[in-house]
């Protein structure tokens, strides 16, 4: 806990009585519990209270007694207030993940900041009317999937801001503030936190913190099998390439009969089928196989790559190709001489 004063050096300003033929002291009276204390004092000089404050504060009153006459003066006082911010941060996405805060470099996020416990007035230390809010960015080298607190807000935040009124507020972020050659490939931490400030007593304390995890969007692609390709008899073998598929996802591949349509609900292909429940994005490589029989007749199809996520279905790649199985026979019938 902060007091306004450590010992209200405003009361030394007034006269002592001095010599020997005099004695000074403190009184500190507690306003919640009525406690009493003196603490006798130099003519000059300065001290910590020596009780604690309470929350209703303590009255200081500043006391000289002329030992001849055992007639005492009060000099001055003052009633000094004690005050500690409090803060709480809280971080929402359209992930409903219950651990740490998680989103995508394409998605929205909000901030909720609380802060309680200022004062307002004149003459007050600054440290009782604002605190301090940082912003920070932290991004992930390779194959990182988190950065220890301490590291990620020990740089230069990307911004700063005084809070001066108790209360609620929000923060509304479209994209991610992460930096990337390519947005979308953006990948890291962004983390909030609230500072009480210095004063006299104290250095500057955090009082409270939240960071979000930020994912890149997933790409992918099709591979064995060309645009407007003819398939004979057997359709190829298929390489499927997946980048930074999002922690909880699901991937397939599907085929539907005609040109690409988006929106369109095929027949999954065998084997394609990914799903994923982690605490990261990740990478794989799939290789499909003897997936002719969701193409029955022959004609145009789609094979399309998508990928479902909290924030929806997206298609990574797509390919419209024809499947041609008729059998023709070319031959040329001859006379036979008798």
């Amino acid at each position: 806990m902060k007091t306004l004063l450590i010992l209200a050096p405003l009361l030394l300003s007034h006269a002592f009585g001095q010599g020997a033929g005099y004695v000074n002291f403190i009184r500190q009276q507690q306003k919640t519990t009525g406690v009493v204390w003196s603490m006798p004092v130099d003519p000059k000089g300065a001290g910590p209270s020596q009780l604690p404050l309470e929350q209703d504060g303590a009255l200081f009153q500043l006391w000289t007694i002329e030992q001849a006459t055992a007639k005492d003066y009060l000099l001055d006082q003052k009633l000094v207030g004690a005050y500690l911010p409090s803060a709480s941060i809280s971080i929402r996405t359209l992930d409903p993940y219950t651990g740490v805060p998680r989103t995508r470099a394409d998605q929205p996020f909000t901030v909720t900041l609380n802060v309680s416990g200022l004062l307002s007035g004149t003459g007050l230390p600054e440290a009782s009317t604002k605190v301090l809010l940082e912003h920070h960015l932290a991004s992930y080298n390779g194959e990182q999937k988190s950065v220890p607190a301490a590291r990620a807000i020990s740089g230069t935040p990307v911004s700063s801001a005084y809070l001066t009124t108790n209360g609620m507020s929000t923060l509304q972020f479209p994209v991610t503030n992460l930096k990337a050659s390519d947005p979308t490939t953006a990948q890291g931490e962004e983390h909030f936190v609230i500072h009480a400030l210095a004063d006299e007593s104290a250095g500057q304390t955090q009082l409270a913190s939240a960071y979000v995890q930020v994912w890149p969007v997933a790409s992918g692609s099709i591979e064995g099998i060309a645009e407007n390709q003819k398939v004979r008899f057997h359709a190829p073998n298929l390489t499927v390439n997946l980048t930074d598929l999002y922690p909880r996802s699901n991937t397939w591949l599907q085929i539907y009969p005609g040109a690409a349509r988006l929106g369109t609900v095929g027949n999954p292909v065998d084997g394609s089928i990914l799903i994923l429940d982690q605490d990261r994005s990740d990478s794989r490589l799939l290789t499909v196989s003897d997936y002719d029989s969701v193409m029955a007749e022959d004609g145009t199809y789609t094979i399309e790559l998508l990928t479902q996520t909290p924030f929806g279905i997206d298609r990574l790649d797509h390919v419209t190709f024809i499947v041609d199985r008729k059998l023709e026979i070319r031959a040329q019938l001859g006379g036979i001489d008798e």
